[in-house]
């Protein structure tokens, strides 16, 4: 793996002093990144949801028996049970593909 040099006009190149800690990057930062994001992404889709089924409950219990509202929120629970579906489904579709081109990238928590 090549180091980071800086090309100045002229052809004359700058170098990064040896054993410095300036990141070099390459695949193993791109995928991490990738699963950052990815985790991160995953992680808020589920609050997200969660906290939707919740406010579909509160919904639900404070309509006082008027239909139109019982409606609304019956579909708001559905969108919300339907769209954590999708979130796992998704996350099994990425990991699928990402298996199948040679990546490991959902095989542990970036996170310290």
């Amino acid at each position: 793996m090549e180091l980071l040099s800086i090309t100045l006009p002229g052809g004359r190149q700058i170098n990064p002093p040896a054993g410095s800690n300036i990141p070099k990057g390459g695949e193993e930062t791109l995928i991490t990144i990738i699963q950052a994001l990815i985790y991160f992404l995953f992680i808020f889709a589920i609050i997200f949801a969660i906290f939707v089924i919740i406010y579909s409950g509160w919904l639900w219990m404070t309509s006082v028996g008027d239909k139109q509202k019982i409606a609304s929120a019956k579909q708001r629970l559905t969108y919300a049970l339907v769209g954590l579906i999708v979130v796992f489904l998704s996350l099994f579709i990425v990991n699928f593909f990402t298996r199948f081109f040679g990546f490991e990238i959902l095989t542990s928590i970036p996170f310290p």
